[in-house]
């Protein structure tokens, strides 16, 4: 990591034997955890170096070139200090700058000041291009460590956070399919967060339907071309957090095919940049106008119009007419990056309502109601909240493992050889897990803040704790990067279809392989057996598709896409838990051995040992995932097994 920057009194510096540790003190990041307040950002950092070390076992990645530097020790200073930069630089500028919001100033948008300082420490710190490549000033770590480290910067400010993903995936984009020229001029800058990035996409009439933009190209003759047109609901389609914006814009070039198969991608500057890197003049892009948005008043949405004058002009990247095979790169890293926000968000929300049950005291406990003199106790024994609390820990522990089995897809990919079986059975995870993550991760985001907003009761919507921000601030991600719908439409429709069903059998597979492994360990056999039931329910209704179709049509599937997108979704997420649980039971096992534990003592040593007990609660809560939350989610399919059709049929 020598492209590192001075993080207060550490420097990130590469030395013979790797990475030095920071502090002396053997994990210390883990006390992160303990920093607990309803109000402030808590992070999980004992289960994100669980899932890391002992499910993911990353280590294993330094056997290869492009991780070779990421030992135990290196991820796990990264961690620490990434947490540390959230908490400390990146969370307080949560909500003055969603009081202050975005502003428009001379034509040109004004961001809130706060948000200066944690933008340009992000960049100038190494944490907002931390998985870009080396080669351009980025930090080169896998995946799935990038995302435990904007795991935090995302519950700390999640507009913050959108700057750093789009600039990043925008000079991704660049790097992928620019011109040497193109690379040189721009990546290095867009990773050092002088320059900002955007993907324009959307047009005001078109919406989701991406292939009915208007915009257009037209060939100038020297390589370059004219662009016109315009783009809405950018986000961060303008800041003064940098000196330059850069655009990836989808237009049609005069003559080109409708529809998306006639889309161009182009790089778009909103001012020029000179031979030597210096700012020229403007390149006539406009901000007509910013959303007044319901959340993330710290990130603008942005109108933007092109070519007014007649002076806009941007550079191809890639081939003609295969703009949207291009963007798909940046899209879907940006579905992951939405689905982030719900995870999250739904996990600083849960520490917030847990800290807060732990210290409100209200009411006596339920088996002591008749009791007059009865003392007033924690709401933390009502079994209501404790119900609240443990859909909560459910729901957040099984988006993490959803969105960090599809990182380390991600990381498999990036290691193997193309020729190699398993890079293919990783290219598949990833393509059917990627829509599963944006899908459900946000909707279950969502729903999580909800229910911690419940657990404060009147409080919790007030302006005094975080969470009515929170539910403001989340609610967009089941609309950005294709909605809830749309995700779940291209799953049934392209990724559960594409080579006869593949992507959907190397899923299942993984389920099937989980089961045989585990399903007769005794602590967990029969949340195994409900399991098993749940995958040949999902496998079943996936297979009467085909008899849907012939009896009402495509439509009759659409109709009940997205609830099977939320069952499959928790379907996967289940196996993963129960995979982490199998390791907890064997930690666990261990650990009472090592410190020959009694069955008579067992109830104590959990209470009185943090990592007995954190092993112990990784069983339960996978089996409460399996037995409370999957049903949920399968009983929306009730309406496909019993053929109610009605929604097509009634006249509205």
């Amino acid at each position: 990591l020598s492209n590192c920057r001075q993080f207060d009194c550490l420097v990130l510096e590469k030395k013979s034997k790797g990475f030095p540790r920071p502090h002396p003190q053997k994990n210390k990041y883990l006390a992160i955890k303990n920093i607990m307040s309803s109000t402030d950002l808590t992070l999980d950092a004992q289960e994100i170096h669980f899932i890391l070390k002992d499910w993911l076992n990353l280590s294993r990645l330094t056997e290869y070139e492009c991780f070779k530097d990421f030992d135990e020790e290196t991820v796990e200073m990264l961690l620490e200090e990434g947490m540390r930069f959230a908490i400390d630089v990146v969370a307080p500028s949560r909500m003055e700058s969603d009081r202050i919001g975005c502003s428009m100033e001379n034509g040109r948008i004004k961001s809130p000041e706060c948000m200066k300082e944690p933008y340009r420490k992000g960049f100038e710190l190494g944490w907002a291009a931390l998985n870009a490549s080396p080669e351009y000033g980025g930090q080169g770590a896998p995946a799935s460590v990038g995302l435990a480290v904007n795991e935090g910067v995302n519950a700390g400010n999640p507009g913050l956070s959108a700057h750093f993903a789009l600039t990043t995936g925008a000079a991704r984009l660049v790097e992928s399919f620019g011109t040497d020229d193109l690379k040189k001029k721009y990546i290095m800058k867009m990773n050092r967060g002088d320059f900002n990035g955007t993907m324009c996409l959307s047009e005001p009439h078109a919406g989701s339907d991406v292939g009915a933009g208007l915009t257009s190209a037209e060939a100038c003759g020297d390589g370059t071309y004219r662009i016109k047109g315009t783009k809405s609901w950018i986000s961060n389609g303008d800041t003064d957090l940098a000196e330059n914006t850069i655009h990836a814009v989808l237009a049609r070039i005069k003559g080109a095919p409708d529809g998306t198969a006639g889309l161009s991608l182009f790089l778009v500057p909103h001012t020029l940049v000179e031979e030597d890197g210096s700012l020229g003049e403007w390149n006539d892009v406009t901000v007509a106008s910013i959303e007044n948005k319901m959340g993330l008043h710290s990130s603008p949405t942005a109108m933007l119009k092109f070519g007014e004058n007649g002076n806009c002009r941007g550079w191809l990247l890639g081939e003609e007419n295969k703009g949207m095979s291009c963007m798909f790169q940046m899209m879907n890293e940006a579905r992951i990056g939405t689905a982030l926000i719900g995870l999250a968000n739904g996990a600083a929300a849960y520490h917030n309502a847990l800290s807060y049950a732990r210290e409100r005291v209200q009411g006596v406990h339920i088996s002591k109601v008749r009791d007059v003199d009865a003392p007033r106790v924690a709401i933390i024994e009502h079994p209501a909240v404790r119900h609240n609390l443990m859909q909560m820990k459910s729901k957040v522990e099984g988006m993490r493992a959803l969105l960090y089995a599809t990182a380390n897809a991600l990381d498999e990919l990036t290691c193997l050889d193309k020729e190699d079986p398993l890079y293919e059975t990783n290219s598949m995870l990833l393509d059917i897990l990627t829509p599963l993550c944006k899908g459900w991760c946000a909707e279950t985001g969502i729903d999580t803040v909800r229910t911690a907003i419940q657990v404060l009761g009147g409080v919790g919507y007030t302006k005094d704790f975080p969470l009515e921000q929170m539910y403001r601030d989340i609610r967009v991600s089941a609309i950005y990067e294709g909605t809830t719908d749309i995700q779940a439409l291209d799953l049934v429709g392209r990724k559960m279809t594409l080579q006869n069903g593949a992507l959907f059998q190397t899923l299942m597979g993984r389920f099937s392989s989980n089961i045989e492994k585990n399903r007769e360990i005794p602590q967990l056999k029969s949340a195994y057996q409900q399991w098993e039931l749940q995958c040949e329910s999902v496998y079943e209704m996936a297979m009467a598709s085909k008899e849907v179709v012939e009896q009402r049509g495509i439509e009759g599937v659409a109709l009940y896409a997205t609830p099977f997108l939320k069952f499959l979704a928790s379907v996967a997420a289940a196996g993963f838990l129960l995979e982490q649980a199998v390791i907890a039971v064997s930690k666990l096992e261990n650990l009472v051995a090592e410190k020959a534990v009694m069955d008579s003592g067992l109830k104590e040593f959990l209470e009185e040992n943090s990592e007995a007990r954190f092993f112990n609660n990784k069983r339960i809560t996978a089996q409460n995932f399996v037995e409370a939350i999957v049903p949920e989610a399968e009983a929306l399919m009730a309406g496909a097994k019993t053929q109610n059709y009605g929604a097509l049929d009634i006249n509205f």
